[in-house]
């Protein structure tokens, strides 16, 4: 059974996978997964290390290998994830930040609330790592792949003794020698074959097999700091050059609209606690002149036909870029946010719900990401595979 702490922790993961990775009050997910997984196929915010969807592989393997064809034995699963786990602990300086998921709680002696096979299954699904097994079309999530177990131990109607497996993971690299043991170095550093491995995934990873951004990406070796770099530009298809540059427009909106709603929450929180913060109030200014060209130039229908939001989050952008258009003051817009967030979070909204303002920080307002900085990492892992 999980704690209350444990199922709010695993409500913040899921929460998370339908955002950049910044708290999403208003409600801009949408725009940020359509273009996110037109780009880059598979790839989530929670993804902080590429070889970790080969530990997730092997770890099936090593579990089919000693099955005997019955139910699906999840505490086994635990344990392999635990040992590679504690390996690779053992092998970095600091644990803080080195991409090792679950690591506080393999340091408490418990299992992690949200496990790295649940956290990778996303690309191994996208990326076609893992394959269609009996009775599933497509590549199975990995409930299905647990439900789907029994099916995957083929035994000869002849003899009951005679077994062969039906490995999902059948044109993997195979693991390192030492894979089961449970000391040694262990890393995330990709060898030359896991790397080649995944660009050949990454070639047909787009819609329909098509090869997406990701994959140019990849062959070109291209990771600059921006995904609005001449580099990327000069590597996207047209297609996609038309995408990106919605995308950054898009962008610009969320920026604007999350500094207007941090400025709204900063001054009601300086009046219930009888404060003078002016962190978000300060920036305002400044990020509405930097971003507010590109706002202006959104095409709200094409936006609308690349994204397929709702009708409520197109209200909303339209509200916001009148705004944008009007130079309008603060007050000009907080009703429209107050009603957004209220809308999608209920009393739970910080524009109405003086307690829960009474602990909130927050950053100051970015654009849009759509998962680069997750990008940009994986594509430097594998620049760096020998």
């Amino acid at each position: 059974m999980l704690s209350e702490a444990d199922r709010d922790a695993a409500h913040r993961f899921l929460s998370k996978l339908s955002s950049d990775g910044t708290r999403d009050e208003l409600g801009f997910s949408p725009i940020h997964f359509a273009f996110a997984d037109r780009f880059f196929p598979g790839t989530s915010v929670q993804h902080q290390q590429l070889r970790y969807v080969f530990f997730v592989a092997w770890s099936y393997q090593e579990l089919l290998a000693e099955s005997s064809g019955g139910r699906f034995d999840r505490d086994r699963l635990f344990e392999i994830e635990r040992r590679y786990s504690l390996r690779l602990m053992k092998t970095v300086r600091q644990l803080q930040n080195s991409g090792i998921s679950g690591w506080m709680k393999y340091q408490a002696g418990e299992r992690p609330v949200v496990r790295a096979s649940t956290i990778y299954w996303t690309a191994l699904r996208s990326w076609k790592i893992v394959s269609p097994v009996v009775g599933i079309g497509d590549a199975p999530t990995e409930s299905q792949l647990q439900a789907a177990w029994p099916r995957l131990v083929a035994r000869d109607d002849s003899d009951a003794l005679k077994a062969s497996l039906i490995d999902p993971f059948e044109d993997i690299p195979r693991a390192p020698d030492d894979w089961p043991r449970k000391s040694g170095h262990l890393d995330f550093e990709l060898r030359g074959v896991e790397a080649e491995y995944i660009r050949r995934k990454w070639w047909q990873a787009g819609p329909g097999g098509t090869r997406p951004l990701l994959s140019r990406l990849a062959e070109a070796g291209a990771a600059p700091s921006s995904l609005w770099s001449r580099q990327v530009w000069d590597v996207a298809s047209p297609e996609e050059r038309k995408l990106l540059a919605l995308a950054r427009r898009a962008a610009s909106i969320a920026c604007i609209a999350r500094a207007a709603y941090a400025a709204l929450v900063e001054a009601k929180r300086n009046v219930d606690l009888k404060i003078d913060e002016q962190l978000h109030s300060d920036a305002l200014p400044e990020l509405i002149a930097e971003h507010r060209d590109a706002a202006l130039e959104t095409d709200l229908d094409a936006l609308r036909a690349a994204t397929r939001m709702d009708k409520y989050l197109t209200s909303f952008v339209q509200d916001v870029l009148e705004w944008i258009r009007s130079n309008g003051a603060l007050d000009g817009i907080s009703r429209v946010l107050e009603t957004r967030e209220r809308d999608l979070k209920g009393e739970r909204a910080y524009l109405i719900n003086a307690k829960r303002r009474a602990d909130w920080r927050k950053g100051v307002a970015t654009p849009l990401d759509y998962r680069w900085p997750v990008v940009q990492e994986m594509i430097i892992r594998l620049g760096a595979a020998k």
